[in-house]
């Protein structure tokens, strides 16, 4: 799915965002322990998934971002934005540089 508008990339959030909310108040008293734990390999897949959406942002703010526009360096504006380490700001932006998607010179 690809959003089409702002307004629909806050709506996946939101989404996102509320859905996560329901799965923290849930409880999971009422599974077995093989249901936990494919529940665990469940949450796994998904929190392995959710870097390659930041890889796409951290790439998308390296290449068209001024330093105006972030207040300092990627690196800086990361560390602040985030409430991260500048040392943990510049490794993600390795891993996006390294993992993210990219574009062929032929589109």
């Amino acid at each position: 799915m690809l959003a089409n508008s702002r307004e629909e990339l806050v709506e996946v959030f939101d989404a996102l965002d509320a859905e996560l909310d329901r799965l923290d108040e849930v409880s999971f008293e009422v599974l077995t322990t093989p249901e936990r734990l494919r529940s665990l390999e469940r949450l796994e897949c998904l929190v392995r998934r959710l870097p390659a959406v930041g890889h796409t942002l951290i790439n998308q703010l390296d290449t068209q971002a001024s330093e105006e526009e972030l207040g300092g360096t990627l690196c800086c504006a990361l560390a602040n934005r985030l409430r991260i380490t500048k040392p943990d700001a510049a490794l993600r932006i390795a891993d996006a540089a390294d993992l993210g998607p990219r574009r062929a010179l032929t589109g």
